[in-house]
């Protein structure tokens, strides 16, 4: 009797396991468990899903200060993704061009590749924080500028998610008559760390320097620009987070001035 009694429990046993489901399991979250695929979705600003895709930027005048490309991400899953982090792969670029990157609440410089400091993507919703920046060549270079951009969390789920699009910024320029006065910058915008600003003085000014005030209109930074031509990097490591204004000065005009954000 007692055999039989085991027999038929042994029966309903896995006929128990047979009525479950089963399925191939790569993330969990909670007690739940997902398939990895698309747990993370790239979006462009028109609702185009574009993992592994491209967004393309061009224009034409050589005298453009700067161009923004823009990447939207949806977090597919019921978790929040507490660890996203991107990390920038330039293909090609235009020499004398530069590019940086803003992620979740901070910005960061152009000499940065992979941001550090995490942004959580919320569950189910879709994050709009990233663009990247492109500053063409101060002589007008055209040409393409290819930059590949991938999200990526390693620890949320105890494995990586990851996902990847490409932006490309394209300028079709002639070159700039080097009398011609250009200014560009502040970049990035916020900055935490340093604030660049690029210029093409033509030969009739003599000196020139920026200044920089915070909002009660009190100098902050003073900084002498040594040559007609260049780039200029701005250490705001030491400011408060706040908002400031800078004001670029040749043989005693202001040439121009504008805000400049410091977060940090």
């Amino acid at each position: 009797m007692k055999k039989l009694l085991l027999f038929a429990f042994s029966v309903l046993f896995v006929l128990g396991l047979a009525a479950r489901p089963i399925t191939m399991h790569h993330l969990k979250t909670g007690t739940l468990f997902m398939t990895g695929a698309d747990t993370l979705e790239l979006y462009d600003t028109l609702g185009n899903k574009i993992n592994n895709g491209t967004i393309k930027i061009s224009g034409s005048d050589p005298a453009v200060e700067n161009m923004v490309g823009y990447i939207w991400m949806k977090n597919t899953t019921s978790t929040n993704m507490t660890n996203a982090y991107v990390r920038r792969t330039v293909n090609q670029e235009v020499s004398g061009s530069m590019n940086s990157f803003c992620f979740g609440v901070n910005c960061y410089s152009p000499m940065t590749n992979v941001s550090t400091n995490p942004a959580t993507l919320t569950a189910g919703a879709i994050d709009k924080s990233f663009y990247a920046d492109y500053y063409p060549d101060p002589d007008g270079k055209g040409g393409l500028t290819s930059i590949t951009f991938e999200f990526f969390d390693d620890l949320t789920f105890g494995t990586t998610v990851k996902a990847k699009a490409t932006v490309e910024f394209s300028i079709s320029a002639a070159g700039i008559n080097t009398d011609k006065l250009v200014l560009k910058g502040p970049y990035p915008n916020p900055a935490s760390q340093l604030a660049t600003i690029e210029y093409n003085l033509p030969d009739s000014y003599r000196y020139a320097h920026v200044i920089i005030r915070n909002m009660l209109g009190v100098e902050v930074e003073n900084i002498k620009i040594e040559n007609h031509s260049g780039k200029e990097a701005i250490d705001v490591s030491s400011l408060a987070s706040g908002i400031y204004f800078y004001s670029f000065i040749a043989d005693g005009k202001i040439l121009q001035s504008k805000k400049m954000i410091v977060k940090h």
